[in-house]
């Protein structure tokens, strides 16, 4: 029940490669569009927790900042694994 999404739109000249790929469901894919409600997606960079992994972008109207988000719905053991490493940066290098 996915769709292949391509990060970089494959009409726009993104590439059929894995490093511009990722699978959505097929609500969600149908989501990303160019319109004023429409989402968008970018790949995240090396500077993000989530490297590698697809980061969405609502439209204005929901969030007005443009914030990418990663959905971590699927990835509970690094969702928890994030949050101890938040903790832990919370109180310091003797925590480590």
């Amino acid at each position: 029940m996915c769709a292949a999404h391509h990060v970089v739109d494959w009409a726009k000249g993104g590439p059929t490669d894995l490093d511009n790929l990722a699978l959505v469901c097929d609500h969600h894919h149908a989501m990303v569009n160019d319109s004023e409600y429409g989402w968008t997606t970018v790949m995240m960079g090396k500077d993000s927790p989530h490297r590698g992994r697809v980061g969405w972008i609502a439209p204005a109207a929901v969030d007005p900042s443009r914030t990418p988000r990663v959905n971590e719905k699927h990835h509970a053991g690094q969702r928890v694994a994030t949050s101890i490493a938040a903790r832990c940066h919370q109180w310091g290098p003797q925590a480590a």
